[in-house]
């Protein structure tokens, strides 16, 4: 007999094949927030997406990962970022990482995420270009996203 959980899954997997990758792409991930965390990454990740439109692999979703400060740490050392303390990039997986230590201060949680941002805009490693990219996102971010913070 199978199970009714199974043939759902199922049903639903079918139905997702079909979705244009559009409807993905425009769409962040955020994996390990609070509601009100959620809610703020997606909100700056969506007034950001005009300047990730035509970035490589622009027609995949971004994900962005909090992580506990020692679990951030040991990522942080599997892709070698080194000099980061809070928040770094991956590029090429289109992917976030954020030490959950950085929502404890509002100022600090804007200036990084929207540097990490930054350095999608730009596709650059380098801070300087990414920090360019990040001012103009701040600015919208202060603008339409601080409300959902609280």
């Amino acid at each position: 007999m199978a199970h009714p959980q199974s043939s759902l899954f199922w049903t639903c997997m079918q139905c997702l094949c079909f979705l244009p990758s559009a409807l993905w792409a425009g769409d962040s991930v955020i994996i390990g927030a609070t509601p009100h965390q959620e809610r703020f990454l997606t909100c700056v990740t969506q007034i950001s997406a005009d300047d990730l439109r035509d970035t490589p692999h622009s027609d995949e979703r971004l994900t962005v990962v909090i992580l506990e400060h020692q679990k951030f740490l040991g990522m942080r050392e599997a892709f070698h970022a080194h000099k980061t303390k809070l928040a770094f990039s991956s590029l090429p997986a289109r992917r976030i990482y954020l030490s959950a230590r950085m929502f404890r201060d509002f100022e600090t949680l804007l200036r990084c995420i929207t540097h990490e941002l930054g350095h999608f805009a730009t596709q650059s490693v380098y801070e300087d270009h990414a920090e360019r990219a990040a001012d103009r996102i701040r600015q919208r971010a202060r603008q339409t996203c601080g409300s959902a913070v609280h």
